[in-house]
């Protein structure tokens, strides 16, 4: 933000500007937010956005450019490799750049091509910042060398200052990590086992004793046991030793999840009318909370454009544009603690977070190394973790091979 502020000083916006600030996640689009409406040079004068948003407003408004090019739209993938090109012709950058001539860029290593086509174009016609710790990225199936090619052509700063805390036991697991080497517990963190009828208790009472926000994570493979500790922890648990009175945690469904089970119900229709779609939706059982959201747009749509036939592909691509502008807009806030995998809690922040490790976490020794960083790193006091069998302290995230 500091370059941005030397930036505008040097090159004032005009009236009718604004500073975009574009990420791949809905949390790091909040934390964005909330980042530029506390500062008083750009409260007012800047917009954050996802890109997928982004993407499909370019579209939307170049969709005539789009139709002579035979460019089309349908999944977010698509849709941002269509905007990538309307992009590469100078009038639609330009036309951003009048607007947006600054632009910041957020967790930027989850650049997919067509993601990384678009800031690549922009970076032509507008000044562009961009953050990114390839570290972080928790995808093993994307190649991250198209972006970090792009990314060195620029000027670099490497920034080593951590604003989220202060705690020695923290930072220096994360360090550590950072270099595939193990954790060590220390002031504000613990690692440990317990034996599996003691366990439920001890997780238990560090989540009771958290003063703050907390949080309960899992990596891969970890939702079956967070599932039984979160109904042992509803029971309230009772021992000599123990009078730990019953505790919520609230698993946070995730969006492809919601759209998956959504669409299950429609895959095997061609053609579908506004008042099919409600029918099949209102079959659902605990639909989602976006779901009128889609039928009102469908409804919307046949009254006002005439459209009254949806083929599945036009729905998914509806139902996913509904789901993540609900995301983007509603609070997250839940009644309970949040029992979250650890990919959803990236880009947020907990004062006290608690991490269940399982048996079976996918990937080589780096992955897991980021998936624990990643956990560890969304604490702001304390973090306390609990492995699910003993030999796991001798694996990867928690020891390494020197050879």
């Amino acid at each position: 933000m500091e370059s941005v502020e030397e930036r505008l000083a040097q090159h004032p916006l005009e009236p009718h500007q604004k500073v975009l600030a574009l990420t791949f996640m809905h949390g790091s689009r909040r934390r964005l937010d909330e980042e530029l409406r506390s500062n008083l040079l750009l409260r007012g004068k800047s917009i954050a956005m996802t890109i997928d948003s982004f993407a499909l407003q370019v579209w939307t408004r170049w969709r005539s450019l789009a139709a002579s090019l035979n460019l089309e739209t349908g999944n977010f993938n698509e849709t941002c490799d269509a905007c990538g090109q309307l992009l590469e012709h100078p009038q639609v950058a330009m036309w951003v750049a009048r607007s947006y001539p600054v632009m910041v860029v957020d967790e930027a290593q989850e650049l997919s091509p067509p993601r990384l086509r678009i800031i690549s174009a922009l970076a032509l016609h507008a000044s562009v910042f961009v953050a990114a710790d390839e570290f972080q990225c928790l995808d093993e199936d994307l190649d991250t060398g198209p972006f970090l090619a792009w990314f060195q052509g620029g000027e670099t700063t490497q920034l080593n200052h951590i604003h989220r805390t202060a705690v020695a036991g923290l930072l220096n697991a994360g360090a550590n990590l950072r270099h595939l080497a193990a954790p060590a517990a220390g002031p504000g963190l613990s690692i440990n086992y317990f034996f599996p009828n003691v366990a439920p208790f001890r997780i238990g009472a560090a989540i009771a004793q958290a003063q703050g926000t907390r949080a309960v994570l899992f990596p891969p493979a970890g939702r079956a046991w967070a599932d039984a500790i979160a109904q042992r922890l509803g029971e309230g648990l009772q021992s000599p030793n123990y009078n730990i009175p019953p505790i919520r945690l609230v698993l946070e469904p995730r969006a492809s999840d919601e759209i998956e089970a959504v669409m299950t119900g429609i895959a095997d229709a061609d053609i579908l009318n506004p008042s099919q779609i409600a029918a099949r939706f209102g079959q659902l059982e605990n639909p989602p909370r976006w779901i009128p959201h889609v039928t009102a747009a469908a409804l919307q749509a046949l009254n006002r454009q005439g459209k009254a036939a949806w083929s599945a592909p036009e729905l998914r691509a509806l139902v996913e544009r509904k789901a993540a502008n609900f995301r983007a807009y509603t609070s997250d806030r839940v009644r309970g603690v949040p029992l979250l995998g650890i990919h959803q809690a990236k880009n947020r922040q907990f004062d006290h977070v608690i991490i269940l490790w399982p048996h079976g976490v996918p990937g080589g020794d780096q992955l897991r190394a980021r998936l624990l960083y990643n956990g560890i790193t969304r604490a702001r006091i304390s973090c306390r973790v609990f492995v699910r069998s003993e030999g796991l302290l001798q694996q990867a995230p928690f020891a390494f091979n020197a050879a």
